[in-house]
């Protein structure tokens, strides 16, 4: 059977962070590691995985040097076939989702798993749909997959070093997936639904700010890895989100492919 790590970093996350752990706890059918890498939080956060993570297998709180470090925190601690990464305000859509990436892991060969996000506001309301899509034969070529519905081959993983570059505030993971898919040419099966439920307000979605700093870290990670070309590419990755920033799938096709 396959072994997924999910890896939840969090820092003053007392408020939200319950849920993110029930939703991991409750996943059926699978054999899941979950692994907590805190900042060093003051508000009760690790008080609250105490209380609720008795499924967890590891977890340790101190300070770190952002969220990419305290990523690779974590993978350094996994020991799953699997890695995936949930933030500690986000949760899984239901019980099933790592059951069906494993199922769609083991049902062919492939180096990573990925599907669709559901994007919440603070009322818990779906505001917009990321339907990820199947990926060209050129890889990434205008777009992302959102880091909380990718599920990667820890050794391939970790063969990048680091596997999250801590010198990014946003872009680290755009960086590893450049590299995964459009540099080493892994391969990725699509799961066409939607697996994880993602809260908004995070470092590249609170305001318009984390949105240009974004879009520069977007060009730099391009430029690092393949030396020109990075603000054509963010253009493209701008553009291909412009109509679907104020739209929202009904709630009967949420589901379907």
């Amino acid at each position: 059977m396959t072994k997924i790590s999910i890896i939840t970093v969090s820092f003053n996350s007392a408020k939200t962070i319950a849920a993110t752990l029930r939703s991991v706890a409750t996943q059926s059918g699978v054999d899941r590691e979950h692994i907590v890498v805190d900042g060093g939080s003051t508000d009760g956060t690790m008080e609250i995985v105490r209380q609720n993570g008795s499924h967890v297998a590891r977890s340790v709180s101190e300070p770190d040097r952002g969220i990419y470090d305290a990523m690779n925190k974590g993978l350094a601690m996994s020991s799953g076939d699997l890695v995936g990464f949930l933030n500690s305000d986000d949760c899984y859509v239901d019980c099933t989702v790592l059951s069906d990436v494993a199922a769609a892991y083991e049902a062919g060969a492939a180096d990573f798993v990925y599907g669709d996000l559901e994007m919440v506001n603070q009322e818990g309301r779906v505001i917009r749909y990321w339907k990820t899509g199947d990926i060209s034969a050129e890889g990434l070529t205008r777009t992302q997959i959102p880091h909380p519905v990718l599920f990667v081959r820890r050794p391939l993983l970790r063969s990048i070093s680091p596997a999250f570059d801590p010198s990014y505030r946003i872009s680290g993971d755009l960086k590893q997936q450049l590299i995964l898919i459009n540099k080493m040419r892994a391969r990725g099966i699509y799961v066409r639904r939607p697996l994880t439920r993602m809260s908004l307000g995070g470092a590249s979605t609170a305001a318009f700010s984390g949105y240009l700093s974004g879009w520069r870290e977007t060009a730099r990670a391009y430029n690092e890895i393949f030396g020109r070309g990075g603000w054509w590419y963010t253009a493209k990755k701008v553009s291909s989100k412009i109509p679907s920033l104020r739209w929202t799938r009904p709630a009967s096709a949420r589901n379907e492919p």
